[in-house]
């Protein structure tokens, strides 16, 4: 039998090859990233409004006001059959949402920098942030097909990062492990 120290670390460093993997996916079919993650995401919401259906019918006699989870489930359900028909409408939908948020979050740092009082180094940050997340709100809102398939890239930068990350962290910590693993 394995020690556990070595059943770990093939582990991990299996989740860091994993997230390369995605990573690479994503940079190199950002179009099949984002409508594989809208019928991910259509799906369990599909699901789970057939469920609450479900479990509300069969509650009704017990279950005062069952008829509220039934319409969660009714609109689980049609909101799931929308995106399968539509997946890169309802990923440009998330877009443009990210962007909203971009465009508060960066006018509070704007606010902020005017506002708050802070250390001097951070009043640059603070307004460079603040501007750079407006302009990227407004970018993402504009043209948020193409802003789909950027952020999708971004993530798989982020991941391959972290994957990559999560192995030299793993060789890291193993090795000074009492069991000297170096090769499996």
């Amino acid at each position: 039998m394995l020690p556990a120290a070595f059943r770990n670390l093939r582990l991990s460093y299996g989740n860091g090859i994993l997230a390369i993997i995605f990573g690479s996916i994503a940079i190199l079919f950002p179009d099949i990233t984002i409508i594989g993650l809208a019928y991910y995401f259509a799906i369990t919401i599909l699901l789970g409004g057939i469920l609450l259906i479900i479990s509300s019918v069969r509650s009704r006699k017990m279950l005062p006001g069952y008829q509220l989870m039934l319409l969660e489930g009714v609109i689980g359900v049609l909101i799931g059959i929308i995106i399968l028909a539509r997946p890169q409408t309802a990923a440009a939908f998330f877009i443009v949402i990210i962007g909203i948020w971009a465009i508060v979050i960066g006018a509070v740092f704007i606010v902020s920098y005017y506002k708050l009082t802070m250390p001097a180094i951070l009043k640059p940050f603070h307004i460079f942030t603040g501007i750079l997340s407006v302009i990227m709100g407004i970018l993402i809102i504009l043209n948020p097909f193409e802003s789909t398939r950027i952020v999708v890239i971004l993530i798989g930068i982020y991941v391959i990062a972290y994957g990559i990350f999560s192995i030299i962290n793993t060789k890291n910590r193993y090795s000074s492990n009492r069991y000297q693993i170096n090769n499996f």
